[in-house]
């Protein structure tokens, strides 16, 4: 009698770890990570507009704007880390560089509102403020990204940049850029706003005693 009810109890224990690991299985398929989108962007049918002239036709059109707003909706649920790969990845350029012009700015506009919040944020700060968060962003793009893209953030945000972001603000600094030019900016844009928010808690900010 007791060996019957022992054999069930750990059957029942069987089914149950069973379950729970099929559900984790699953629910780990479900997670969306920079891999899983850059499987989305690279998808045969979401042609290189490159060597194309022109605007997609009508319905090829909505079904490629369709998926621009799938990726983009995608991105904006990264959790922090698979955010970080994803940029180091390259991921929102990836897709920008299959575009059709006129995607590119959809992109571009779809990319913005997704980081209103943080561009809100940012420009509602004082100039000193906005002034020092910048170089907190830069600061932290030189341990996140390349030495390449190092170099070219340098290039990209001299002194007459960051004093123009630093007094006006984001949005202003970003007016009459074309989609090309805003892109360089996304990056940072992003890492500004993970500052904001507490999102990234940078590694040598015990030695920032002056926020």
């Amino acid at each position: 009698m007791k060996t019957r009810v022992l054999l069930q109890g750990l059957a029942i224990c069987v089914v149950i770890w069973t379950v729970v690991f099929a559900a984790q299985a699953y629910f780990r398929s479900l997670r969306l990570t920079a891999e899983s989108l850059e499987s989305v962007v690279n998808e045969g049918e979401f042609v290189d507009w490159l060597e194309r002239e022109g605007e997609p036709q009508p319905a090829e059109a909505r079904e490629r704007e369709k998926r621009i707003e799938r990726v983009v909706a995608g991105m904006s649920k990264l959790e922090f880390a698979e955010g970080a790969r994803a940029r180091a990845m390259d991921l929102k350029h990836q897709l920008f560089s299959k575009l059709s012009p006129g995607e590119q700015a959809l992109f571009v506009d779809l990319i913005l509102k997704q980081l209103d919040p943080y561009l809100t944020a940012f420009d509602a700060l004082p100039e000193e403020r906005r002034e020092k968060f910048l170089n907190k962003a830069l600061k932290e793009a030189e341990v996140e990204f390349t030495p390449e893209q190092g170099t070219r953030f340098k290039e990209l945000y001299d002194e007459g940049t960051r004093e123009k972001i630093a007094v006006a603000g984001w949005r202003e600094a970003m007016k009459g850029k074309s989609p090309d030019q805003i892109m360089e900016h996304l990056k940072l844009i992003e890492i500004a706003g993970e500052l904001l928010q507490r999102i990234r808690i940078p590694k040598w900010e015990g030695r920032d005693r002056d926020e």
